[in-house]
């Protein structure tokens, strides 16, 4: 039994005169120029099935390869198994683009199960996940299955080991390092939690509210998202309404544009979505009132005065369940008259853009998936990326909060949807977005502001 390293699922190499090219399922591109021949030899039994660190280096003079295989790891191109002559039985495979290796404290240490653990039954094991963590890991043995009963209470893992097969205890140290590596498990800190739970906890963030967060969104897991239509193998779509209904109607009438030009009901039918950026970026102006109308604080309003759980709540133009504002509105900025491109906070209360950085190149990723999430042929003058403060509102409410902070997504993108038309601008909303490039554009903590929604805006198109 053997720790070994090999290519993750999906990892294709391509040839180019003298350099080397690797990509992953996502279509992430790793370019390697003018690789040496050792390097060459050791990507080569990587995807042939990997190794361990010895076999991988076997014949090398050089360390470079070396230095390499730690750059693959830690950039999450490798998994990471445990093996038994030709069989696997425990695979930790990454879905993120960063791996770092989590190893348990020295001397006797308790473990347990971290309480936000999913565990799905696959067709070759049982799939361990959690969430944000952005790893897969794969039970391939029977006889690890006694895991999922002691450690749900906090155990020492010296004792729990020694009730499992007896090539399992001879690399427990291995093991354990793929449990904490892949953040299903933890160190049992003072209070009785896992120390994977930390950061959660400390945001209030329940089970059914992070798995929706990670399942919805794209960054730490790698699985299909978006329109691929799978439902179309087993017949045509429903229809778009209630068939054959007998029920009474009344037929309500329908108003007349209003005036003075753009009148709402105009607006309201003039509202579509756009993917084309006109030749003139949007303007400051533009923009200014575009925010202005949508999503500045017009008046602080404090909740419960004089009560334990008293609170500041806010009134914007768009609705907000307690008023407890919890969104915040960040704008990558490509092309826009009288505002240099970059990344922006908008500051709701005074009315302002906060530049946070130039773009950067997590920016341009999430600039260039827009326009590929939207089927457009170039990318959008403003991206808005929307941004929830999760613990401000699991302060005040249970149960309800990812649904509510979805719900106020909606809100606001209807909102800038109709001032948008009004002011002759293109908008355009997202399906999802990706997390963690969200996190890297703008050096925020994704357990505190975490990521919920995409809106891209340009100038209006005549040819649309």
């Amino acid at each position: 039994m053997a720790l070994q390293l090999r290519f993750k699922h999906g990892v294709e190499e391509h040839r180019d005169a003298d350099d080397l090219r690797l990509v992953d399922q996502r279509g992430r591109t790793l370019q390697l120029t003018a690789p040496s021949q050792p390097l060459v030899t050791m990507l080569r039994r990587l995807g042939e099935g990997g190794g361990t660190l010895l076999s991988l280096m076997q014949g090398m003079s050089s360390l470079a390869p070396f230095f390499t295989l730690q750059q693959l790891e830690q950039r999450g191109w490798l998994a990471l198994e445990l093996v038994s002559g030709e069989k696997s039985l425990v695979t930790l495979e990454p879905q993120s683009t960063v791996l770092e290796r989590c190893y348990p404290p020295a001397g006797a240490v308790s473990i347990r199960w971290s309480r936000l653990i999913q565990i799905t039954p696959e067709t070759d094991g049982v799939l361990l996940e959690g969430p944000l963590q952005g790893t897969r890991l794969l039970l391939q043995h029977a006889g690890l299955l006694p895991l999922i009963w002691e450690l749900a209470d906090p155990s020492d893992w010296i004792d729990t080991v020694r009730g499992l097969p007896q090539e399992f205890q001879e690399l427990r140290n291995d093991l354990l390092m793929l449990l904490l590596t892949a953040g299903v498990a933890g160190v049992v800190e003072a209070d009785g939690t896992p120390s994977c739970d930390h950061q959660a906890n400390q945001q209030r963030w329940s089970r059914e509210d992070l798995s929706l967060h990670h399942r919805s969104r794209d960054g730490w897991a790698d699985r299909n998202l978006g329109a691929t239509f799978p439902g179309a193998v087993r017949g045509p779509a429903p229809p778009l309404l209630h068939q054959g209904s007998s029920l009474d109607a009344v037929r309500l009438p329908r108003p007349e544009p209003d005036a003075p030009d753009p009148g709402f009901f105009s607006v309201l039918e003039q509202r579509r979505s756009h993917r084309r950026p006109g030749r003139q970026p949007p303007t400051l102006q533009q923009l200014g009132q575009l925010l202005w109308a949508s999503l500045r604080i017009r008046e602080v309003v404090p909740a419960k005065p004089g009560m334990a759980h008293s609170y500041e709540g806010a009134s914007r133009p768009v609705a907000c369940g307690g008023g407890m504002q919890e969104i915040d509105t960040y704008l990558l900025i490509q092309r826009c008259d009288g505002v240099a491109s970059g990344v922006y906070r908008y500051d709701p209360q005074g009315h302002q853009l906060l530049r946070l950085d130039a773009l950067n190149n997590a920016c341009e990723q999430l600039l260039q998936n827009a326009c590929h999430a939207t089927g457009a042929e170039q990318s959008p003058d403003v991206l808005f990326q929307f941004a929830a403060r999760y613990g401000r509102l699991s302060w005040k409410y249970e149960g309800i909060v990812y649904a509510l902070i979805l719900k106020h997504v909606g809100g606001i993108m209807q909102q800038l949807y109709l001032v948008a038309t009004a002011l002759n601008l293109a908008p355009c909303s997202i399906g999802s977005g990706h997390s963690e490039l969200f996190a890297r554009a703008t050096s925020l903590d994704p357990w505190t502001d975490a990521c919920v929604g995409e809106l891209m805006l340009s100038s209006y198109s005549e040819g649309d």
